[in-house]
């Protein structure tokens, strides 16, 4: 039994240090996208915010897992929100995150992938923008929002490409209150690669 179990624990090292080795050789890579949010946050029972923008931009790492699959973790701010939640005001949320999507990118061909996966968002600040101003209300949402995405890049060339993707909030990110307010947005981002 011992030398069976010594001659598992040898393949299991062999088994990862090749893996290793294979992972050495397809070296990610990796760069930066800056780009805009067009969001809104959707009401249940009720009528979603008017859609609004914001600032996108972050880094990107690419790491290859096959021919034409490839694991994609992002790290980006993102500024979602939406226009007059549940009132005829003119006011403005601003809901900035630290964003963390983790994509499957399938390569569809030399310029074109699609990515989907999960994507989740850590709160940095909530603002409402009024007629009176500016106010801090970050205590009002949830610290996280959890979403599905998925979108398409196109790579003219090596070193450049512009990337588009849909966001789906399925959790509610309302702190207070009995209503349910999730976010949805759509991401437009040029990507320069490293």
């Amino acid at each position: 039994m011992k030398k069976i179990s010594l001659f598992i624990l040898m393949a299991s090292i062999s088994l990862a240090s090749v893996q290793a080795q294979t992972v050495a050789r397809k070296k990610p890579n990796w760069g930066m996208k800056v780009g805009m949010n067009a969001s809104n946050i959707r009401v249940e029972d009720g009528m979603d915010s008017k859609w609004k923008t914001g600032l996108a931009t972050g880094v990107f790492f690419n790491i290859k897992t096959g021919n034409k699959f490839s694991l994609q973790p992002e790290f980006l701010y993102s500024s979602m929100g939406g226009k007059n939640l549940m009132t005829t005001a003119e006011t403005s949320i601003r809901l900035n995150y630290f964003s963390l999507p983790l994509l499957v990118k399938y390569q569809l061909s030399n310029k074109v992938s699609f990515v989907a996966g999960p994507q989740v968002d850590i709160m940095i600040q909530s603002k409402i923008k009024s007629m009176d101003g500016f106010e801090t209300v970050t205590d009002n949402f949830r610290e996280n929002s959890l979403y599905g995405t998925g979108g398409v890049e196109f790579w003219p060339a090596k070193c450049f490409g512009i990337t588009g993707r849909y966001m789906y909030g399925f959790n509610n990110i309302a702190q207070i209150g009995a209503t349910k307010l999730k976010n949805q947005g759509a991401q437009v981002m040029a990507a320069f690669r490293f």
